[in-house]
């Protein structure tokens, strides 16, 4: 089970305690402080790390030295940034912003296609191209973030699932899922036979106390023990640091069959307790 350094104490993000979090970003005040903690973290023996596409994540991504032996995990879209476009400048502008930022070549073939067929779907690749930093080693894992994901769900959009995938790999890259619907992304998945299942991760949260499980702690306990063509990473496992006993916490994600954790803190000495204890 390879272990992968979360993002959230970077940017004040805590689903159980909101203080908590905006008290830990105030650690990392600078790039240069997230980019100390990260280095320090895989030194120690992290597998990777995971990154969010926001304005300063996607610096962090594209300015530092990357260990080509470490993973980097990326998630896109940042929904906030493009929301913020059209609230301030309206749809038009978001178009012409893609357009000025994306490749000659998605432009020339996928613009004309969303024009007349309108279909979001040649969007995506414009939105791919804008959020994936030049950084980025190849093979490095993007992921599709949980807010689109699951809106796709609800949409029954799963081609588009499907077409995010492909055009991850279609630029060198890994895909990957984040979703709060892991039993309902299995079965979709499970309709659609190609190569991209071997190289795909599914991201989804899983803990001892049930916090933000869904739909239910025991059927994805279950889902986790279950084979499958995909990988899958378990997050949030000690339930966004609400957990009064990290030992019992840690054994009970030992149990089950993932392939990845990401978890976040802000205390190197947390950490290396943390891999330790999983690496048991």
């Amino acid at each position: 089970m390879k272990q992968i350094l979360g993002d959230n104490q970077f940017f004040g993000i805590n689903h159980y305690d909101l203080n908590k979090g905006n008290d830990k970003k105030k650690l990392f005040i600078s790039n240069d402080s997230i980019i100390e903690f990260i280095n320090e973290s895989l030194n120690i023996g992290m597998d990777g790390f995971m990154m969010n596409s926001n304005s300063r994540g996607y610096e962090i991504v594209d300015f530092m030295k990357i260990d080509v032996s470490k993973e980097v995990h990326f998630s896109i879209p940042y929904p906030h940034k493009f929301a913020s476009l059209v609230n301030e400048n309206g749809l038009l502008f978001l178009l012409k912003y893609l357009i000025s930022k994306s490749s000659t070549k998605s432009v020339l073939y996928y613009f004309p296609k969303f024009i007349f067929k309108k279909d979001v779907k040649y969007l995506l690749h414009l939105i791919v191209d804008l959020e994936i930093p030049q950084n980025l080693p190849s093979g490095s894992y993007i992921y599709l973030q949980n807010i689109v994901t699951d809106l796709l769900i609800g949409l029954k959009r799963y081609d588009l699932i499907y077409e995010f995938c492909e055009t991850i790999i279609g630029k060198g890259f890994k895909p990957g899922i984040i979703t709060l619907n892991p039993l309902s992304i299995d079965k979709i998945l499970s309709d659609y036979s190609s190569n991209i299942l071997q190289d795909l991760v599914v991201c989804f949260n899983i803990n001892k106390t049930g916090f933000n499980v869904f739909p239910n702690l025991n059927d994805v306990h279950q889902y986790t023990l279950t084979k499958t063509a995909y990988k899958k990473m378990g997050m949030s496992i000690l339930s966004s640091g609400s957990v009064l006993n990290v030992d019992d916490s840690l054994d009970y994600i030992k149990e089950l069959q993932l392939d990845y954790v990401v978890y976040g803190t802000s205390s190197i000495n947390n950490l290396i307790y943390n891999f330790n204890y999983l690496k048991k």
